[in-house]
């Protein structure tokens, strides 16, 4: 019944979420990539609602989530009776006649298939602005069965190239009085060029790009770059630590400002004023025995989580640095290379690790044991809880990181927290995911 149900759900959400969009007129702004949406969705809504109405999906991303976005409809949960609700609230969402100058759609593909591929996000909306934050493996488990290469690297490759001929769909279908902000740095996506809308280049490595990324410096207490753009130097400061992959979220962030009219120096100014990411995105925390906690507990990617790694080596804070690394899931075949590749970063940036999770366990912890590295490990969060605590020591400088399902490792930094009235600042409060914790 489900199977038979579900697509007429959605096609019947697309339906008035179309007719909602078609009402509103908004200039819609997709923002895909396999990480860093959620913190660059957020950050141009924030620079652009200094001007504008903006209505922003807010980590909403998906064939559901970007219709129940539109109509302004709120689940609480997901149960039944709630979906319902959202059925009856559908055709009477296209009554209320709020406008915005803007919608800023987070647009996440979770595989290669309708309706959780880009395809499909594509059919609800098309986006005047399109912006992709980089493509690297995420979700590879459910490329697998279209791959017939079992070679580890060719394997990889393919499952790439699949990944961005989807991903890339975003850009190539960016109207062509529209602008494809364009990362030349990330291979898969320079090779979306030329491209029917005007496109607006982003790199740190191409001086010649037209937001160039000149120097990028992190402390423990703020991150700094130095962007230039028409031969003008601009300089950005946030007040807190934060990856050196960040420059390319600021960078993308300020090329999509200027596409809407912004002044940059506005633009650098309204973000320095209001940044803030979403919660488990690098919040700053401070910690039992005088710690400072790095809370990433969101989720994981390699490229993340090597960007996340590297930056406790390069704030240089002289305190002992820790790990609490959780498993990087939905990779599939290439599960076993990407777990010991982190692995490598671990004994690259790290004085000590608490692993959790099967993945970890099994993957990383035979490469940390054969380094003579010191970690402990545990197959999940339920067997982490009890000595969590005991494992750090004075003025530890701590990373939390890891994949949401089933880890939540949230619920770490909740254990190591100094101020428990910080609880309310982490990742995933609401009561749906309260329940699934507690499974």
């Amino acid at each position: 019944m489900k199977k038979f149900l579900a697509p007429i759900g959605l096609y019947y959400l697309k339906f008035f979420a179309k007719l909602k969009l078609r009402r509103m007129k908004p200039i819609v702004i997709g923002v895909g990539g396999a990480s860093g949406k959620s913190s660059v969705s957020l950050m141009v809504a924030q620079i652009l609602s200094h001007k504008f109405r903006v209505l922003q999906s807010k980590g909403k991303n998906s064939e559901t989530g970007i219709p129940l976005t539109i109509l302004g409809i709120e689940m609480k949960s997901y149960g039944l009776t709630n979906w319902a609700k959202a059925i009856i609230s559908a055709p009477l969402a296209i009554l209320k006649n709020k406008k915005y100058d803007y919608f800023v759609c987070e647009m996440g593909i979770d595989g290669p298939r309708p309706p959780r591929n880009m395809g499909y996000l594509l059919s609800i909306l098309t986006p005047d602005i399109g912006i992709l934050t980089n493509v690297d493996v995420e979700h590879s488990v459910y490329f697998d069965d279209l791959v017939k290469d079992k070679e580890g690297k060719i394997r990889k490759k393919e499952i790439l190239r699949l990944l961005a001929r989807d991903e890339t769909k975003l850009l190539k279908t960016v109207k062509a009085n529209g602008r494809a902000i364009i990362n030349l740095d990330d291979p898969f996506i320079k090779k979306t060029l030329p491209i029917n809308a005007s496109p607006v280049t982003v790199s740190a490595r191409d001086k010649k790009a037209d937001f160039y990324i000149s120097k990028t410096r992190v402390s423990l207490k703020e991150f700094r770059m130095e962007i230039i753009f028409l031969n003008e130097k601009y300089y950005l400061k946030i007040k807190r630590p934060l990856p050196k992959y960040y420059a390319y979220s600021f960078a993308l962030c300020l090329a999509v400002a200027f596409s809407c009219g912004l002044r940059l120096s506005d633009a650098i100014k309204y973000l320095e004023k209001d940044f803030s990411l979403p919660p488990g995105r690098f919040t700053v925390f401070e910690g039992i025995k005088d710690s400072v906690i790095l809370d990433s507990s969101y989720n994981s990617s390699l490229g993340a989580a090597k960007g996340a790694l590297d930056l406790l080596t390069l704030v240089k804070s002289g305190r002992r640095k820790v790990g609490i690394l959780g498993d990087m899931r939905e990779l599939g075949s290439l599960s076993k290379a990407q777990h010991e590749e982190l692995a490598k970063s671990i004994l690259k940036n790290l004085d000590y690790v608490i692993l959790i999770g099967p993945q970890m366990k099994e993957l990383v912890a035979p490469v940390l044991t054969q380094a003579n590295f010191k970690f402990i490990s545990f197959g999940n969060f339920s067997e982490a809880r009890e000595g969590l605590t005991s494992f750090i020591n004075q003025k530890d400088l701590i990373l939390v990181k890891g994949s949401q399902n089933t880890l939540f490792l949230e619920r770490a930094v909740e254990l190591l927290l100094k101020n428990k009235e910080d609880v309310r600042k982490l990742a995933r409060r609401e009561a749906y995911w309260k329940k699934l914790r507690e499974v």
